[in-house]
């Protein structure tokens, strides 16, 4: 079956604004505005968003009047932008501007452009054509005066028609917070069995995942899925087991005693279950779920420990499956995953203290799609800590650069981010059916890094992400109007 695509664009509002009182005074400036904006809207545009400018009665793609702004605040707000641009051509009156940005209802980044200019030769007409830093203080002021406080500000060095390169990845990172931000519009996530009994810092308020990030918890029920389990087809199965088979590398036992052979049984299993999860995110619109269940020894109990493979499966379509019903780092995984980091359910595992090595991983599920290679997968006739036995998934992410996040909640239940940037590094592993990454994290202590991890407050689990991503979340957690800590 079809699982829905969860990864969207993000959607964009460019509003240029220029101020009028230099069109009579210099015939063909508002024209070179139009142009230097037009080529903002290109480097929009590459970055893979939908981009939605206004162009007013007069057919001018420029706001210059207090009635164009709020008209276009208007449409942005009918078009359900995520973010807003604001391009200032040079200087502009703010009150021009703000009361649009105001009806617009979305958070805002202020941006601003200087072209190169020979001082030596520049007349009055190019040092105000080529733009310039003097409308951006007045931006942020008026606009924070009015309620209204900028999510960003970008001001870069116009290269016709290109920008420089601080200022892309700095535009570039304000749209994937855009698609994270629209990912994270009217999703549901659903909420199976209960949190692992004792996890103190796992346990969640719904109510606030809402209020935070706009996602709707779902309870969903055992029953309901087991019943989906039940009911798979031959076919559904059959199939099921040869996208697993075509997955994943079956690997015999190894060294470790949990470690079993694959059986054929354990193969037909974990594919109706497999097919069951499938049915559970289709039927409930579900865009994650965070799950565990504890029966005795029930068939409820195999249905729960037999998701892994099914759940890496999910994960590496952006739909991600949080083991011990853990919502915050499921939320987590989301909004990586959603960033187009991939996002893996982790944890700490061992330290190497010698080879100033964190190993980072669980037990079992993974994103596929930032593995280092083809997955393995062994069947365990114990899951550490838990009851039940079956298949799992061991491998461990791609070599290079990699990013923690973690979900925190205060005492007063708001959130916060906690990151980490990294390396992933080749280098021997456990063959215990586990993922498992080699972690560098610094030349620096890495006692101190775990100290320094532990003590940011955050959950035990995180997600585990390729790339350094720290200067994006950090400016998606400003949009979120949630703190940041950035520990390495």
């Amino acid at each position: 079956m079809d699982i829905k695509e969860v990864k969207k664009k993000g959607k964009v509002g460019l509003m240029v604004c220029g101020h009028k009182e230099y069109w009579p005074q210099f015939p063909g400036m508002k024209e070179q505005f139009i142009k230097n904006a037009a080529d903002f809207k290109k480097l929009l545009e590459s970055q893979g968003v939908e981009v939605v400018a206004y162009t007013n009665a007069a057919g001018d793609f420029i706001v210059d009047t207090t009635e164009d702004g709020y008209q276009a605040g208007l449409m942005f707000k009918a078009e359900d932008i995520d973010l807003l641009f604001q391009f200032n051509c040079a200087y502009v009156a703010s009150g021009r501007y703000v009361q649009g940005i105001k009806a617009a209802g979305c958070p805002v980044v202020i941006v601003g452009y200087q072209m190169s200019l020979d001082v030596s030769k520049a007349t009055t007409y190019w040092t105000h054509a080529g733009g310039g830093a003097c409308p951006l203080p007045e931006a942020y002021n008026a606009l924070t005066r009015s309620g209204i406080e900028p999510v960003g500000l970008e001001y870069g060095h116009y290269l016709i028609p290109d920008f420089d390169a601080r200022f892309t990845k700095n535009i570039s990172e304000w749209c994937r917070v855009a698609t994270a931000l629209r990912c994270m519009k009217g999703s549901i996530f659903g909420h199976l069995g209960h949190t692992y009994e004792g996890m103190l810092d796992m346990n969640f308020d719904p109510t606030t995942i809402e209020r935070t990030f706009g996602i709707h918890v779902k309870m969903v029920e055992m029953c309901e899925f087991v019943d989906y389990v039940h009911s798979a087809t031959d076919k559904e199965v059959k199939d099921k087991i040869k996208m697993i088979r075509d997955t994943f590398e079956f690997m015999d036992p190894s060294y470790d005693p949990t470690t079993r052979k694959i059986l054929d049984e354990d193969l037909d299993w974990t594919a109706r279950v497999s097919v069951g999860m499938d049915k559970l995110v289709s039927n409930n619109n579900l865009s994650g779920v965070a799950y565990y269940y504890e029966g005795l020894n029930n068939e409820y109990e195999k249905v729960a420990c037999s998701m892994i493979i099914g759940n890496s499966l999910l994960v590496s379509a952006g739909i991600p499956f949080a083991g011990e019903s853990d919502m915050k780092t499921c939320v987590a995984m989301y909004i990586t995953s959603c960033l187009g980091c991939g996002g893996s359910f982790a944890e700490f595992c061992p330290t190497i203290f010698e080879e100033k090595i964190q190993m980072v991983g669980h037990d079992g599920p993974h994103d596929i799609r930032i593995s280092d290679g083809k997955p393995q997968m062994r069947a365990l006739t114990t899951f550490h800590g838990k009851k039940g036995e079956g298949l799992s998934v061991d491998f461990s992410l791609k070599e290079g650069p990699i990013t923690m996040l973690g979900l925190s909640s205060d005492i007063d239940g708001n959130y916060s981010f906690s990151v980490a940037e990294g390396e992933s590094q080749k280098g021997p592993k456990p063959a215990n059916g586990n993922t498992m990454t080699r972690g560098y994290f610094g030349e620096g202590d890495i006692g101190a890094f775990v100290e320094d991890w532990s003590s940011s407050g955050i959950n035990h689990h995180f997600s585990l992400s390729i790339g350094h991503n720290a200067s994006v979340l950090k400016k998606l957690a400003k949009t979120l109007n949630i703190p940041f800590k950035q520990v390495r």
